[in-house]
């Protein structure tokens, strides 16, 4: 039986490159021939206004092979099955794909479909170990141009983008999902032995501190967003003096775009309440939060959803504000070596964004900044390291951590793996009832 979620991942990736025709050979080697007989085509489904034909279902079983799926050629009873499961999941992307070209607010920028379609072609030449014309050779062999089979890519990348961001909006509007522990148990145990070992882990807790700046920084990030905020008064476009001004470098280059958000999206509380409180098309006086001075301008509104700009003005630490975080940083080691919770200190960290409890591969550990990794390989259980003093962008961190648990490589417990079974479940249900609803107002004919 094919679990939804893999099959329909499978319609949905955007970097499998289409595949040829029955019984040639594409780039990526593959060759899919169901049946000696000619295959004759056929139109086996009628989706609103579009049609599936059977070599395109014949086209995502090469897929499914491709990508290490069993297809049962020698038997024509779990052929046809896996057909017409195939045909269901491509019935149901079509229909979702189809809602969200009716979305106007569902456009894919260029600049992320290009990006993509870059990693997707360096993939495709990183299979024939990096040579163009061999490549080259085999598209051909398709009866395609290099141009039409890159063409292809694009538009099936920009419909994959497109799918992706219109479920990720869909389910952030639909009602949570109860999914029972004994449902979470029951795939815990059909799929035990797909986890897997489990890598040798650390679970630690932890607290980050950074210099904030000072009163007088601050005032000093404000008077400058003051100063923007008169240029936009006075007829300057939003978008062009972020590009200009902000000191955000996630959102500069796109005019202070942060997307679309929710309260509880994880926006810090001032700038949330800000946001907030404006109507569509206004833009904010002068917002000041943890990170210093921002002006804010919601472009659209939908629902209980704002689509965010904003222009950061940084208030940067000044001389003295390093020592200080220093010696609280030592501070907050002394007490939680004395026993006080990590609870107390949450606050000081939340700027970060990060969970005070972690687990991670030991592995892993070579992705942390150095100091930090070392000082968590050396700890031992119920040991507080710290503070550790490492660079971030430019200037300087502190932790302090907590090793509260070091497992060696083995079997994954239930408890490893119950959230990520969950919110799978969860997401699961979701889009099944997200299809459904839309299955509803679709005009479907199926002829398989």
């Amino acid at each position: 039986m094919i679990r939804r979620l893999a099959l329909l991942g499978l319609l949905v990736l955007p970097l499998t490159a289409p595949l040829p025709a029955q019984g040639q050979v594409g780039p990526d080697g593959l060759t899919f021939d169901p049946s000696s007989d000619e295959l004759v085509d056929r139109i086996v489904a009628v989706v609103g206004d579009s049609i599936i034909l059977y070599s395109e279902i014949m086209e995502q079983m090469g897929r499914m092979q491709a990508a290490g799926f069993e297809v049962p050629l020698d038997d024509p009873a779990a052929l046809s099955q896996i057909e017409r499961q195939v045909l269901t999941e491509m019935v149901d992307q079509l229909v979702m794909l189809q809602a969200a070209a009716r979305d106007t607010l569902m456009a894919v920028p260029d600049e992320q479909v290009e990006m993509t379609f870059d990693d997707a072609w360096e993939d495709q030449l990183r299979r024939f170990g990096g040579s163009e014309d061999e490549l080259r050779e085999a598209v051909e062999q398709m009866g395609m141009s290099v141009a039409q089979y890159r063409g292809n890519m694009r538009d099936e990348i920009r419909r994959s983008l497109l799918l992706q961001r219109f479920m990720q909006d869909q389910r952030r509007q639909s009602r949570p999902v109860l999914v029972e522990e004994s449902e979470i148990r029951e795939v815990f145990e059909q799929e035990r032995q797909r986890f897997g070992q489990r890598p040798a882990t650390l679970t630690f807790r932890q607290v980050f501190l950074q210099p904030t700046a000072s009163e007088e920084a601050r005032e000093a990030a404000r008077e400058r967003a003051e100063e923007i905020l008169q240029m936009i008064r006075d007829g300057d476009r939003f978008s062009e003096l972020a590009q200009r001004f902000s000191d955000d470098p996630g959102s500069r280059q796109q005019g202070g775009d942060l997307g679309w958000y929710r309260r509880g999206d994880g926006l810090v509380e001032e700038f949330e309440d800000a946001a907030f409180g404006l109507r569509e098309g206004q833009t904010s006086g002068v917002v000041m939060s943890p990170f210093g001075a921002h002006i804010i301008r919601i472009e659209r509104v939908r629902g209980a959803e704002r689509k965010i700009h904003h222009i950061l003005v940084a208030a940067e630490p000044m001389e003295g504000d390093e020592d200080r975080a220093r010696e609280r940083a030592r501070e907050i080691a002394q007490e939680i070596r004395g026993g006080a919770s990590f609870e107390e200190f949450e606050s000081e960290s939340a700027r970060f964004g990060l969970p005070d409890s972690i687990t991670v591969a030991r592995d892993q550990l070579e992705q942390f900044p150095q100091a930090l990794a070392s000082a968590l390989r050396g700890a031992l259980e119920g040991e507080v390291v710290g503070p550790v003093e490492f660079p971030l962008g430019q200037g300087v961190v502190f932790a302090v951590a907590r090793m509260d648990e070091i497992r060696d490589a083995g079997e994954f417990r239930f408890e490893d793996v119950r959230d990520q079974i969950r919110a799978n479940l969860q997401e699961q249900r979701i889009e099944e009832r997200i299809v459904a609803r839309l299955r509803e107002t679709t005009f479907i004919d199926i002829r398989l």
